[in-house]
């Protein structure tokens, strides 16, 4: 529809219609008449009551389409700022790998003009190795030197996990490990040693055996750390110093090291020997006691775990408030940072390259630590875990609380196998005491009550189960144990700690 003058113009002048352009002619266009007479407003509309309200309606819609459009622009503002944060974060990932790659270009180009600065031209071709070699020498010792503690920690656990992962694929068992059927006929080894500690305070609360399988080092509630020789019968140390109970102890070598509700890690050195020879009856002589060497005070709460790392260069420590830390043998803090979770349990892969870390909250959190970065977050419990412990062969750990012990596959990061203490003793709960792998990862050993289960790994078929009496104390009530330890490489013994301060061993005849 178009006013008539207007399109008879454009005719004269193109001949085709405006929208189409089609040809048309003037007898073509059709005349229509509007009706002159206008339509009136509703009736509604004629009062000022009706257009008030007409207005309202109008003005809610407006404010209604305005805080739309806020919402919506609310939103956009929201993905923007999450798509410039994601940007800046790819930036800088961008920008740390350029300058570790540019860092590693200028290390070897270093290199290679320090060893051709050293290699005469002239010389004959014998001596150039030998050039080459102490250049490369001189530039890596450079290199250590230059290199941050933290740096040097990576290196080493590097280091350390490359070597343990491919003897791993190689490894077998000791020839001499106990096997499967003499551990069916486990029994509790000789007498309960009483009286370790003081009476006064009485509760051990943490074991750990030496690598001879001879010293049983003990913390207890009493402030104190004990070391008790097997072979001598009786308790050859006592390392006094924390001003609160102790939560941990380990074995470094021949060092300690403890922590302690009081905040601290304290290390101790070993002493001078007595006797450089064997002492009477053939027993290896010892250390003529430990002194105290460092004192650590990096956490600001009551002290959880300590775990050693494999290359028995550094240790990690734990405290209950989320915090934890790397240190070096020598007392130096390399690492700290903290969990937003309340810690119970930490323990150090086998091959050392990560730090698989239970929380309060019942999940155990696997932590790349050169990343900081939670690789797996594995859900095991709604309640405390309190033991964590992984098998020599890498894949399984297992984890320890009120309600049931379980072992995890790494590799599939679920869980492989459980048991509840219903399905070992007839329903006495779980104690304190975590669930241990043995030294080469063929057993598993489980307290449940005062009886201690012995299984084989993989195919989980119960070997021993064997109940803890004393005569001191014949009561199976007023006792518990705590914690246990495998005694040895070869798997010949277990070692249990209660909390009235005893000592026991269960083990095959055979290796009484």
């Amino acid at each position: 529809m178009y006013e008539r003058r207007l399109l008879q113009k454009h005719l004269d002048e193109t001949g085709r219609e405006p929208h189409t352009d089609h040809a048309l002619t003037p007898a073509e266009i059709i005349a229509v008449h509007a009706d002159p007479a206008v339509h009136p407003r509703a009736p509604s509309l004629t009062s000022i009551p009706a257009l008030l309200s007409t207005f309202q309606n109008e003005w809610d819609a407006l404010v209604l389409e305005a805080f739309t459009l806020k919402q919506q622009h609310q939103q956009v503002r929201q993905e923007l700022a999450q798509a410039l944060y994601q940007n800046d974060a790819a930036c800088r990932v961008i920008a740390r790998l350029m300058r570790e790659r540019d860092e590693a270009r200028q290390s070897l180009a270093s290199l290679q003009v320090s060893v051709h600065i050293e290699e005469p031209a002239s010389a004959p071709a014998a001596p150039a190795p030998a050039s080459a070699a102490a250049a490369a020498s001189v530039s890596e010792s450079m290199d250590v030197d230059n290199a941050t503690p933290e740096d040097a920690y990576y290196a080493r656990a590097a280091e350390t996990a490359k070597t343990l992962s491919a003897a791993r694929m190689k490894r077998e068992a000791p020839a001499n490990l106990t096997s499967a059927d003499t551990w069916k006929t486990a029994v509790q080894a000789g007498a309960v040693v009483e009286a370790l500690h003081t009476s006064t305070k009485p509760g051990i609360t943490t074991l750990c055996i030496d690598a001879s399988g001879d010293l049983a080092l003990t913390g207890a509630k009493d402030n104190h750390a004990e070391v008790y020789s097997r072979v001598r019968d009786q308790t050859v140390a006592t390392l006094k110093g924390h001003t609160k109970k102790l939560t941990a102890a380990v074995w470094i070598g021949q060092r300690i090291v403890t922590g302690s509700a009081d905040k601290s890690v304290r290390i101790w050195e070993p002493k001078a020997a007595k006797e450089p020879q064997e002492e009477e009856g053939g027993m290896l002589a010892l250390p003529s006691g430990w002194a105290k060497k460092t004192i650590i005070k990096e956490h600001a709460a009551e002290i959880a775990a300590i775990a050693v790392h494999p290359s028995m260069d550094y240790f990690a420590s734990a405290a209950v408030d989320g915090t934890w830390a790397i240190h070096s043998v020598d007392g130096t803090t390399i690492i700290s940072d903290r969990l937003d979770s309340h810690i119970t349990c930490i323990a150090f892969h086998p091959d050392g390259m990560f730090l698989a870390i239970a929380t309060a909250d019942g999940c155990v959190k696997i932590l790349d630590v050169k990343q900081r970065q939670i690789l797996a977050s594995l859900d095991v419990s709604s309640t405390p875990i309190g033991g964590l412990h992984f098998s020599e062969n890498g894949y399984h750990f297992a984890t320890t609380c009120e309600t049931e012990v379980a072992i995890w596959d790494l590799r599939k990061q679920k869980k492989s196998h459980a048991w509840t203490p219903a399905d070992l003793n007839g329903g006495h709960a779980f104690g304190p005491a975590p669930a241990r792998f043995d030294a080469s990862g063929k057993y598993l050993a489980i307290v449940c009550g005062l009886t201690l289960h012995v299984f084989k790994a993989k195919g989980w078929l119960q070997l021993a189960a064997v109940q803890m009496t004393s005569d001191d104390h014949p009561d199976p009530e007023s006792y518990s144990i705590e914690d246990i330890a495998w005694v040895g490489p070869l798997s010949t013994a277990v070692a249990a700690v209660t909390n009235l301060n005893s000592l026991v061993y269960f083990a095959p005849p055979a290796n009484e």
